[in-house]
């Protein structure tokens, strides 16, 4: 199947509300995902309707697009009725595309809206990408933990649109079949209906995985303790674009709608450059309108990170979970310590606030603070260590941080105009074409592209050439102006690609004929849509029940004993006897843990 080579490249950008969108638009991202009212996997990020339209409205003045995630698990007919009206209003008010989990809306009587399936949807295979292809289904979002080879293999046999995380934070398990958050719900609340709506298919997770972790071997001694052992670092595959663009990569997803403004536009900006530079060297365009003029200089350290890692994009590695990492930038090695002050050998210039890591040998990394600086010497609250020639690494660089969120950020569309007489005609970069007539001033424009220049961040237009034999009369510019652009937005507006939904209720078989709890059925038309699809037997999903004997409730392809240094295939000698337990501390649920080294998997299950 030959795959028809990608004409554009999107970078879609996380909208934790209006203002986060907008700023992501004007810092380069060709689409937003911004949270709907109800059912998105962020439950804190919803946002009301009113929001998403003037956003809508905002964002395709560049003809950028506008999608929503609907993403939840649906339980009820409640849920699916809710689901079926909200779906009916975003595309009456113009949604470019509704980012799904539950299987299950592809059932329901779906408007023309594209339709692109979550990474919580499992989509892993070739299989996959060719069954919801021929279901009419867009796009398809990929699981974080692919490889490059394992995404070629989906490119090569599919013609769906492909998207692919490339920046922020990981969950440790598969999206998807993680319920750990479940399992805590349930315990606390005794109930599965209360559960079904606090578990992280319903965007409701404590990130448990993030805190502190104590596990032991099968005879109950203690192999780490109190120890941040699923927290892994940020992915960031900035390097791997390229190359993933040129296999048929449509889309590079910026995760992170929880997270703050400096992180949508630090993200936003460095990832648009590097996609200006695979435009400019593919010969394609980007997937939406006009250049970025930014008030900060973009730098991956200017987010607060966990360190970095490209995950399994480039084969297994340690993935160093950042409790005990070296991460953020390299700022210099110490010189001239005593117990609270020291001076850098390098040039770079260090603020109060900074935040700094170093390590002694094998030790923990340890943390201290910049609370003042006097000429080139730098004081740290008073301690034991003694810094002198170790390596200093910033991951709070206070001053930067605060230029990011401070930052002011233009997006601009550039206008050319071609003065004829007693009209207009003024041409956008997208070829867009306006003739306007205009009454000739007495006031002749000395520099007429410096004169009708204006840049604000209200309006998308600025005027960047101008031809005229005659010159140009103007009295009064800035109506001029208005009239312009609001009749070249008009004529924008007209010839905005829309791309049209077509979800088709066929009959084509699903490779698989039986499900199991792991494939999260978990209402009606979810089990409609398979069984009309040849699956012959359906395990309701484990969200829906109370019964975790014998089930997993967490999967990974992130390996503890790779992690530790203890996998049989590469160091099979003094290996503590399994299974291993391993308790989460702040909940103080614990889980049995089995390694599947066949497939390069982790699982945890629950035995209370």
């Amino acid at each position: 199947m030959a795959r028809e080579k990608c004409k554009t490249i999107e970078i879609l950008s996380p909208g934790k509300n209006l203002l986060y969108s907008k700023e992501a638009i004007r810092c380069g991202a060709d689409a937003v995902y911004i949270g709907a009212p109800k059912f998105s996997l962020r439950h804190e990020q919803a946002n009301a309707m009113d929001d998403i339209r003037e956003l809508i409205e905002y964002a395709h003045r560049y003809w950028a697009k506008i999608y929503i995630p609907l993403n939840c698990l649906l339980y009820s007919d409640e849920d699916i009725k809710t689901a079926q009206n909200m779906i009916n209003e975003f595309y009456e008010m113009g949604v470019d595309g509704l980012i799904i989990q539950d299987i299950g809306i592809l059932e329901l009587d779906l408007p023309p809206i594209p339709i692109i399936l979550s990474t919580n949807s499992m989509c892993f295979k070739k299989e996959d990408a060719q069954f919801f292809e021929k279901c009419g289904v867009t796009r398809i979002v990929l699981p974080r933990e692919l490889s490059f080879e394992e995404i070629k293999d989906i490119t090569d046999n599919s013609n769906i649109e492909i998207e692919t995380f490339c920046y922020g934070f990981l969950c440790v398990g598969y999206s998807g079949n993680c319920y750990l958050a479940y399992v805590e719900s349930l315990k606390n609340t005794k109930s599965t209906e209360k559960s079904h709506y606090l578990a992280s298919n319903h965007g409701v997770c404590p990130e448990r995985c993030m805190d502190n972790w104590t596990l032991k071997d099968k005879n109950g001694n203690v192999i780490k303790e109190n120890d941040r052992l699923l927290n892994l670092r940020f992915l960031n595959i900035n390097n791997d674009m390229p190359r993933l663009f040129d296999i048929g990569v449509d889309s590079f997803k910026i995760a992170g709608r929880e997270k703050d403004l400096k992180h949508v536009k630090n993200s936003t900006a460095m990832f648009s450059q590097t996609a200006d530079i695979i435009a400019k060297t593919r010969d394609v365009k980007r997937a939406s309108s006009g250049r970025v003029i930014l008030g900060f200089e973009p730098d991956f350290h200017k987010n607060f990170n966990k360190g970095f890692t490209d995950f399994f994009m480039n084969g297994r590695k340690k993935e160093n979970y950042s409790k005990h990492s070296l991460v953020g930038s390299f700022v210099g090695c110490v010189k001239d310590f005593d117990n609270n002050s020291f001076e850098l050998d390098t040039s770079i210039k260090l603020n109060i606030g900074d935040r700094l890591r170093y390590q002694l040998n094998d030790e923990e990394v340890q943390k201290v603070e910049i609370v003042d600086v006097k000429n080139e010497r730098y004081f740290i609250s008073p301690i034991k260590d003694n810094l002198t020639g170790l390596k200093l690494y910033r991951y709070i660089d206070k001053e930067g941080f605060k230029e990011v969120e401070e930052s002011v950020n233009y997006r601009v569309i550039s206008v050319k105009l071609n003065f004829k007489e007693n009209k207009v005609i003024a041409i956008d970069e997208d070829n867009n074409t306006i003739e306007m007539s205009y009454v000739k001033g007495s006031n002749r424009l000395v520099n007429p592209q410096k004169e009708l220049f204006y840049l604000d961040i209200d309006c998308e237009f600025v005027i960047d050439e101008v031809n005229s034999q005659d010159g140009v009369y103007i009295d009064n510019v800035i109506a001029f102006r208005n009239e312009l652009f609001i009749k070249l937005r008009a004529e924008r507006a007209k010839n905005r690609p829309i791309k049209q939904g077509n979800v088709l209720k066929n009959n084509t078989p699903y490779y698989k004929k039986e499900m199991t709890y792991l494939d999260n059925v978990s209402n009606k038309k979810t089990e409609e849509f398979f069984r009309r699809h040849g699956v012959e037997k359906i395990e309701a999903g484990l969200e829906t029940s109370d019964n975790f004997k014998g089930r997993k409730v967490f999967i990974g392809r992130y390996c503890l004993r790779n992690e530790l240094g203890l996998c049989s295939k590469t160091n099979p000698s003094n290996l503590p006897p399994l299974p291993w337990t391993l308790e989460q501390v702040e909940s103080g649920i614990e889980y049995k843990v089995e390694f599947d080294c066949k497939k390069c998997e982790m699982n945890f299950y629950c035995e209370e």
